[in-house]
């Protein structure tokens, strides 16, 4: 019986050899984007789960009240670390981390490094594998560890246990510890991204700090609690440190402190504010992939619903024969769906070799993430594989097998129209292709014009006139004065925040109102530098510099005039603290603060002792931007420092935004692609099939004296109608769709406008009657005799 189904199917592939590929490479292509999908959710589900304790760990973070609503923030005290362990039961380990980008230095060579300072229970916490030395080694405040990498930059092949290395805070002082191991390299799917480990007690060192101070916050404070039924309990001990927490930090006062599992922590990350440590997948590329594969496989199993239903009918007499001989309906089904899945089998096979060249290049959109087609490391992947198989050839065969395999034969050999109702069912899954196509086409034109929008947008200041200098506050004056020379520097000046690089959030007041509002604080020709424009009122003037120091003198956003509903702001008084009066001199237009992923929120800029800046902004015309950043890097060289030069252009810092949104708008467009390409083939097959069924009719009617126009509009008139129901519900699931995607990622983007609409119908339009006129116009012109010879 099976060799029978088997002879059966080659030879109806044979006979349809030219549908049958089309849909075998179009099913090819809906199954590699399957494949991405599934390695690109593996990455995300995998994130930090190569830890041994993964389910027993848990972030400590704090909440602080915001306008009437809770923030969540990542840094907690760091005496809450020293004090939980031995006070809260059932806490196994605890263990804090900081992070620095300390330079790290090898004779007279200086290398950029990811430094991370933590207690020695965090190896015991964390799954670190040593290749050489021993982890305890961290214990020892002299000792470090290092990861493969940068063990390999550092000492190239030379066995780098016992050798001497040196870090350098940001005052320019220099540690000399030894290398006591060599671990190797944290996965990209980790929220961690580390070059070297010391002691936590080092950090404290180096930066003159008190971790028995309450004031002093630490940046990730985690614990391991085997035992879940004690997290109630541990949850309600935390609150216990809240009073003396909130005595010594008036300025920060936590609501509540809360436990975030591991396997919440990278998406938890994004969320939350002052972090320090590096997220799980971006939801837009989390989302992206299974989108696509949604429609792409939905298309291409319409597709083939189709053509398989236009196929069964030339195989009639085939049908009608087997059923007179004593062929069962459950024997037809089961050829009919054998078929299906030895073309689902073969697609599948070449959606293989496609996925082998999508998934690394879809891994390379984005930023610290590394995929790759195995069929080793995820044994699931199998599994995966053939649900995919025996899913896709139920969807696409099951109602065509069932449906022909019910007529019969009296009304076969009749000669009836079997197929008028599965015409009817042919057109609307002809619409719903075509509309999901058209969908595609307006998020891929829509993305595009965002990214457009978003390149040209105004800031609310000068972003192509600057460059931006890591600097600290000792180095600045001198360094400032040495490139202030420059005639194409226009101007410079130093920040401790800056935009795009970081600021913080305090509380103010007015009356009964308060707001939590950015704050910058900044020298006084920041404003100037950085092109903000003033709307009311003045900007700070090294002239005034005291008098504006003592009168607590700062600017502030139209935000925050409008949240605090006055109809100016210059010459306004608010508290800070509900102690310190803040004197109002200046208003500035509304500025982005961090692209357009954050909304614009109430700003204030105050000013900042030289010795606190942390940034040196020059500004320069556009077209002199790379030459002077040359010579400032020169500059840099000269000043004898061991601090690695940072310098880069303040459209670089919004490198991250620009990398997302262009891979966005590289998988809209492929989708677009995709999606319309395998339509339009769907649409040829049916056209082509239907010519076929109507060859006879065609000779007839031009026997008879029918003009080819009229010949051309009969054979597609069908099709042109569905075209057009298409566009018009493509074009509004597309605006919803749209709006829906970029509102969950972006806070400000593009309006989807007519135009955008119009262009997309427009564009599934024309490219499908070009494919139309190709094969209507050869029929319509075929010699009428040929025609009516044809059987």
């Amino acid at each position: 019986m099976f060799k029978n189904y088997l002879l059966v199917t080659f030879r109806n592939l044979l006979k349809n050899k030219v549908f049958a590929l089309i849909n075998i490479v179009g099913m090819g292509i809906a199954l590699a984007v399957c494949i991405v999908a599934f390695f690109n959710h593996m990455f995300n589900y995998e994130f930090d789960r190569f830890n041994e304790n993964f389910d027993e760990i848990y972030r400590i973070t704090s909440f602080r009240d915001m306008k009437g609503r809770e923030q969540e923030y990542g840094i907690v005290p760091a005496t809450l670390g020293l004090e939980i362990k031995k006070d809260i039961p059932g806490i196994e380990r605890a263990a804090r981390l900081m992070r620095t980008g300390s330079p790290v230095k090898i004779g007279d060579n200086v290398y950029p490094a990811q430094v991370s300072y933590i207690d020695p229970e965090f190896l015991d916490i964390f799954s670190f594998t040593l290749i050489n030395g021993d982890k305890k080694a961290i214990a020892g405040q002299g000792n470090v560890l290092v990861s493969k990498t940068m063990s390999e930059t550092l000492f190239g092949n030379e066995y780098p246990v016992g050798k001497t290395i040196s870090i350098i805070n940001d005052q320019n002082k220099e540690y000399v510890f030894t290398v006591g191991g060599v671990f190797t390299d944290m996965p990209d799917n980790s929220s961690f991204r580390i070059d070297i480990l010391l002691h936590f007690d080092n950090f404290l060192l180096m930066w003159n700090l008190n971790d028995a101070d309450w004031k002093f916050m630490t940046t990730v404070l985690f614990v391991q609690i085997p035992n879940k039924s004690m997290l109630a309990s541990i949850s309600e001990g935390l609150k216990t440190y809240l009073p003396v927490q909130n005595t010594a930090r008036e300025d920060f006062r936590i609501n509540r402190f809360s436990l975030v599992p591991l396997k919440e922590v990278g998406s938890n990350t994004r969320d939350i504010w002052s972090s320090g440590l590096f997220p799980s997948m971006h939801p837009a590329a989390l989302l992206a992939p299974p989108l696509m594969a949604f429609f792409i496989l939905l298309i291409a199993c319409l597709n083939f619903a189709n053509t398989s239903i236009a196929i069964f009918s030339r195989r009639l007499k085939e049908i009608g024969l087997r059923k007179t001989f004593g062929g069962l309906r459950r024997q037809l089904v089961v050829q009919f769906m054998f078929e299906t899945f030895l073309i689902c089998f073969l697609a599948l096979l070449i959606g293989i070799a496609i996925s082998s060249v999508l998934v690394p290049a879809y891994s390379n959109l984005w930023a610290y993430m590394s995929i790759e087609l195995s069929f080793s490391k995820y044994l699931f992947f199998w599994v995966f594989l053939v649900l995919l198989l025996l899913i896709t050839g139920f969807i696409a065969g099951v109602y065509p097998a069932i449906h022909v395999s019910s007529f019969s034969p009296v009304n076969i050999m009749k000669g009836s129209n079997l197929f008028k109702s599965t015409g009817n069912l042919s057109s609307v899954l002809l619409v719903l292709q075509f509309t999901i196509s058209v969908m595609a086409l307006v998020m891929g034109i829509v993305f595009a014009r965002n990214a457009e929008y978003q390149r040209t947008l105004d800031l609310g200041y000068d972003r192509d006139k600057l460059i931006v200098v890591p600097i600290t506050g000792e180095l600045f004056t001198s360094f400032r004065n040495e490139i202030i020379s420059n005639p194409r520097i226009v101007a410079a000046d130093g920040t401790m925040n800056h935009l795009g690089w970081g600021n913080y959030r305090r509380p103010v007041k007015d009356a009964d109102k308060q707001l939590e509002v950015d704050v910058l604080d900044i020298g006084p020709e920041y404003a100037q530098v950085i092109g903000l424009r003033l709307k009311e009122g003045r900007f700070f003037d090294k002239t005034r510099v005291s008098a504006d120091r003592e009168n607590n003198s700062i600017i502030v956003n139209q935000k925050l005039v409008k949240d605090f509903g006055w109809s100016g702001g210059a010459g306004k008084t608010i508290t800070l603290y509900d102690t310190t009066k803040l004197n109002i001199i200046g208003v500035v237009e509304d500025f982005y603060m961090s692209g357009v992923w954050e909304a614009i929120e109430p700003a204030m800029l105050r000013l900042s002792g030289s010795d606190q800046y942390n940034v040196l902004v020059a500004r320069a015309n556009p077209e002199d931007l790379p030459e002077v950043l040359d010579f400032i890097s020169e500059k840099w060289k000269s000043l004898g420092t061991n601090q690695i030069f940072g310098g880069r252009l303040q459209e670089d810092l919004l490198q991250e935004e620009k990398d997302i949104n262009g891979s966005i708008l590289k998988v809209n467009l492929f989708l677009a692609i995709v999606a319309t390409l395998l339509s339009l083939i769907g649409m040829f097959n049916l056209v082509s099939l239907d010519i076929i069924r109507r060859t006879k009719e065609v000779g007839i009617r031009k026997i008879q004296g029918a003009p080819v126009p009229l010949l051309m509009f009969l054979l597609s008139k069908k099709f042109l109608v569905i075209l057009l129901v298409a566009s018009v519900l493509g074009c509004a699931g597309g605006y919803y769709m749209s709006i829906a995607l970029m509102d969950s990622i972006l806070d400000y983007f593009v309006r989807v406008g007519a135009g955008m609409l119009i262009s997309s119908a427009l564009i599934m339009i024309i490219a499908t009657v070009l494919t139309l006129s190709i094969k209507i116009t050869m029929a319509a012109i075929r010699n009428p005799v040929e025609s009516l010879r044809y059987e």
